[in-house]
């Protein structure tokens, strides 16, 4: 019996018996195209499989990574997220047995070099008397690629929740009848303030969201007020 996947068995775990439950599981693993699939066996703390879908992307890596620890996955890994994919997987280890699964979003780098941007979801299991850490990866390269046209858009409204600190509540009060359309004379009316004080709150919110004229306060206010 073989399987098309990388899989080296533990002494002790000898998935490839007719009579292991596990053999069934790797069998549908290696009939998935688009599905990653590694597997990590708590106790002996190794990788003992990767499906034929992960082995085309991360090659002769896959063997390295057959019957060693994380570290050899953390390899290509993007260096600037390492750390925070390691101290997540670390701390998802330290009790395993009362977790659910663990999902993470970050880079890796392929056999050919390549950046992919993977969700990476890993779920504890119980078979055979042995704990076992599934480890389940998706390619959203593509929807990064998609999201990266409402960056812009989000982050307007991340500076609006940064810039919001940094008025006064009377500004804030102005702010929001900007919002609502009204001149500076009728802030100065609502608010029982001068015209003039009405002006200069007007110009002072300018300033601190960085636009260039009431218009596009108006524009900023009305479409992050709902923020506050």
């Amino acid at each position: 019996m073989g399987f098309k996947g990388n899989y080296k068995s533990p002494n002790d775990f000898d998935i490839e018996s007719d009579n292991c439950k596990i053999s069934d599981f790797i069998r549908e693993c290696d009939c998935l195209d688009d599905l990653w699939i590694s597997i990590y066996l708590l106790g002996k703390e190794e990788f003992i499989y990767c499906n034929s879908a992960l082995e085309k992307i991360i090659g002769n890596y896959s063997t390295k990574i057959l019957n060693k620890n994380w570290n050899y996955w953390f390899d290509i890994v993007c260096k600037e997220e390492l750390f925070t994919v390691k101290d997540k997987i670390k701390n998802f280890f330290s009790d395993p047995y009362s977790k659910t699964s663990l999902i993470l979003k970050y880079h890796i780098i392929d056999e050919k070099g390549k950046r992919i941007y993977i969700s990476h979801e890993l779920s504890l299991h119980y078979l055979e008397g042995k704990f076992l850490a599934i480890n389940y990866f998706f390619d959203i390269t593509e929807k990064e690629k998609i999201e990266t046209f409402f960056k812009e858009t989000n982050n307007v409204g991340e500076n609006f929740l940064e810039k919001r600190d940094l008025i006064s509540p009377r500004e804030k009060e102005v702010l929001q009848l900007v919002a609502d359309g009204f001149s500076s004379k009728q802030i100065a009316n609502k608010l029982f303030i001068s015209h003039h004080t009405a002006i200069t709150h007007r110009k002072n919110l300018i300033e601190k969201f960085k636009v260039r004229n009431t218009a596009q306060l108006i524009k900023r206010a009305s479409r992050n007020i709902e923020l506050w």
